[in-house]
């Protein structure tokens, strides 16, 4: 029995595929699609009211985006990285995303900058739990004005791809489950006002170097944050799709 909102598909003016396709991502980054969760090609085909090609197409592609594995026998599920594969993502990301703030310092322009001015307000959660999901798309859009201001293509496709993996404001909705939650977001929110604020600082200067610092440092913060929340690499165990999959042995 269906408990979560139903998944709604756009026709027009896409092809019916990129529709079901665009449906499906959007409803893994917004969590209605939980990680680990399996994804039945006639179950979500009855859903969207598409048939089970359009489906099957459709999660070929998130299958090669990485948003989701194909286990052997068994069929597609939603990525669940463990913090393993976690930790070599965030080191990715502080590389990439500080190479890209480098390089945009010489290049954003003064309506990107303002742009970024004007966002920076909502990127920011509070103790109200309603805050970690208003400042997700804010703090996306100020993150990506940045790295597509550095022009470089392939960087931009990357880091695209990175933050469909971890989405940085996930480790907000880990604050939920504990009982100092609200305390947790206040301290980590005006940590994000600070880093955010001197982001844009750097870029407003155009001090590429600085500008690279400031990601390097606030991505590793967030991987401690991270880390505190759910404990050590050593320690952790892998996604029961990794497992099924052979991955690892």
């Amino acid at each position: 029995m269906q408990t979560r909102e139903p998944i709604r598909i756009e026709r027009e003016p896409q092809r019916l595929s990129d529709a079901v396709f665009d449906a499906l991502r959007r409803a893994i980054l917004d969590r209605k699609l939980a990680p680990g969760e399996w994804l039945r090609q006639e179950a979500l085909a009855q859903e969207l009211g598409v048939s089970q090609i359009t489906v099957r197409e459709a999660l070929h592609r998130l299958v090669s985006e990485g948003l989701c594995i194909r286990v052997p026998y068994k069929g597609v599920r939603v990525i669940a990285p463990s913090l393993e594969d976690l930790e070599d993502i965030y080191a990715i990301r502080k590389l990439l995303e500080g190479l890209a703030a480098e390089l945009a310092a010489s290049r954003i322009t003064p309506e990107e900058l303002a742009r970024m001015r004007e966002l920076l307000p909502a990127t920011i959660v509070d103790a109200d739990p309603k805050s970690v999901e208003h400042a997700r798309e804010a703090n996306r859009e100020f993150h990506e004005i940045a790295v597509q201001a550095s022009g470089r293509r392939f960087l931009i496709q990357i880091l695209r791809q990175i933050w469909d993996w971890i989405d940085p404001l996930m480790l907000y909705e880990r604050t939920l489950e504990t009982d100092e939650g609200a305390e947790i977001r206040k301290k980590w929110g005006e940590r994000d006002r600070v880093q955010h604020t001197r982001l844009l600082e750097a870029l407003e200067a155009r001090d590429g170097p600085r500008a690279r610092r400031v990601v390097a440092e606030y991505v590793d913060e967030a991987w401690s944050n991270l880390v505190s929340m759910l404990g050590s690499p050593a320690d952790a165990t892998q996604d029961e799709g990794t497992k099924e999959s052979g991955k690892k042995q």
